[in-house]
């Protein structure tokens, strides 16, 4: 048991050192962690898809809301082939993280 607690004093939280970790949710159109909360209607950095909370399962709907003619499907394909959601945001995206993969 001593050593438990000589193990565990050597081991404490140093309280000047922050231990908070953050957490990011997978972009369901580029797949990177760049989304602070899934479905908040946030825009992705990496591909410009904002987070309409569009799943899979209703991936080739167009929902004519936040992300206008482009269904999650069509803008999977466009960032495959030109590197975002769509051509035209090609001047706001930027390249993943690598904490976001």
């Amino acid at each position: 048991m001593q050593y438990y607690v000589i193990h565990r004093a050597h081991f404490a939280v140093n309280p000047h050192v922050s231990t908070a970790v953050e957490v990011r949710y997978r972009c369901p159109c580029c797949g990177y962690k760049t989304l602070e909360a899934p479905g908040a209607l946030q825009l992705c950095p990496v591909c410009w898809w904002e987070d309409d909370d569009q799943e899979d399962e209703d991936a080739s709907e167009v929902r004519l809301t936040v992300n206008g003619q482009l269904s999650l499907n069509q803008a999977r394909s466009n960032y495959t082939q030109f590197g975002a959601a769509h051509p035209r945001f090609l001047p706001y995206v930027r390249k993943p993280q690598s904490a976001e993969e």
